[in-house]
């Protein structure tokens, strides 16, 4: 007898760990079969077992014994005189083509006698660095193109910073004492600055809290005591009490009571009226104060108006506009009094120039001013465990033994 494994073969073993993998060696052809079969119902608009008959199938009504001249010439009979249209027609040479070639038009150009009565113009002599000296202008031919407009320059800065800044005096090799000094002092004044601003920032920002042991004790105890239980009883029951009493109570007016309060309401809206009737007369015979308190107020809105529109000057003229950064604050080139000489030779110049060059393109808006961007992930690491360690002691242990019979016996063949 064969068996059923040997007729189909051997199964083969293959890994499927990926998808890749599962997708070269897995059939799906009977998928795909389904999926072109589903895709056909569903341009065709369904299945054919589900149609109705009037969706398959329709009436022919008309003659079948009746013979036009369509039907004729259509019958498979007259195929055979008809033009085979894969064959190109053979034609003869027909002459030359009858279109006419379409001219250029030029430009209107102006009439014959306007032409004709222009006076002819003289090559005139003139001085051209006279002032007041016009050269004459020639007539334009009405044929030719026009003159070709040059593009504008492009604006390469919008600030008024110079290209090239002239230094401090006292940043000289041998600069005068007062020079120097100056430039020592504004030197000291931005360190200052930049010191007080950060002992700032660091007071203004919330300080550590301090837990004492004192604190933590208290805390932790809270609820455990019974005193703190029977003083909220004993509160619960009060506010009870006061709330009865307060309810109980049945404190009606009498008409007479009623009868003053509206007579009290009344007296004051008519003191309220009249209040109103004098505080108007007394604003109808102020109107001079009133007109020279809105010229007031109308200077005052010109003024505001005008340093607003001078800060917008400003500030289209900024220098380093541009960017979310802002600009640093320059720190001057200096030397201390220990390290000029009086040789240019032994001048040790502080600067760098590429640096002196790209802050002043960010001065000049040439180069936007960018935040320094700091090395950062962008997803945390993730941290994941050996299988090795989470298995228990005594596969650990079984793990370690086959470990070392290999090396054992690495060595042996060695």
């Amino acid at each position: 007898m064969v068996s059923t494994a040997q007729i189909l073969g051997k199964r083969k073993r293959v890994s499927k760990k990926n998808k890749k993998a599962w997708r070269k060696h897995t059939d799906i052809a009977d998928v795909e079969k389904f999926l072109e079969d589903k895709l056909r119902e569903e341009r065709t608009g369904g299945k054919p077992s589900e149609k109705k008959d009037k969706d398959l199938f329709y009436i022919d009504k008309t003659d079948i014994f009746e013979t036009t001249k369509t039907k004729l010439e259509n019958m498979k009979c007259h195929s055979e005189l008809q033009i085979d249209t894969r064959v190109a027609p053979i034609t003869g040479y027909s002459g030359p083509s009858k279109k006419k070639k379409k001219k250029k038009k030029c430009a209107p150009a102006a009439p014959m006698d306007i032409i004709i009565d222009q006076p002819k113009t003289e090559s005139k002599i003139y001085d051209l660095w006279a002032q007041g000296s016009v050269a004459p202008k020639k007539t334009p031919d009405p044929c030719l193109r026009g003159a070709v407009v040059k593009a504008p320059e492009y604006k390469s800065s919008d600030t008024n910073v110079t290209a090239i800044e002239l230094p401090h005096p006292g940043a000289s090799y041998n600069p005068t004492f007062s020079d120097h000094q100056d430039l020592l002092k504004k030197a000291n004044e931005i360190e200052v600055k930049r010191e007080k601003d950060n002992l700032k920032a660091k007071r203004d920002a919330a300080p550590p809290i301090k837990i004492t042991e004192a604190d933590y004790l208290r805390e932790m105890s809270i609820g455990l005591n019974g005193d703190d239980a029977s003083e909220a009883e004993e509160e619960v029951t009060e506010n009870e009490v006061t709330c009865q009493i307060t309810c109980d109570r049945k404190d009606r007016k009498t008409r007479a009571q009623r009868n003053r309060e509206k007579l009290e309401k009344l007296k004051a809206e008519e003191l309220a009226e009249g209040k109103a009737a004098k505080q108007l007369s007394h604003q109808l015979r102020r109107i001079k104060a009133i007109k020279k308190e809105i010229r007031a107020e109308s200077a005052a809105v010109e003024e505001v108006t005008k340093v607003r529109q001078a800060k917008k000057k400003a500030n289209e003229v900024r220098p380093g506009k541009y960017g979310p950064g802002k600009l640093p604050v320059e720190q001057p080139d200096f030397l201390l009094p220990e390290e000029i000489s009086s040789s240019l030779r032994k001048l040790v110049s502080p600067a760098n120039p590429i640096q002196d060059r790209f802050a002043n393109m960010q001065k000049r808006n040439m180069v936007e001013i960018r935040k320094q961007v700091v090395p950062h992930r962008k997803y945390a690491l993730k941290y994941v465990e050996k299988w090795r360690r989470k298995l228990p002691e005594e596969l650990k242990e079984l793990t370690k033994m086959k470990t070392k019979k290999k090396k054992k016996a690495i060595k042996m063949s060695e």
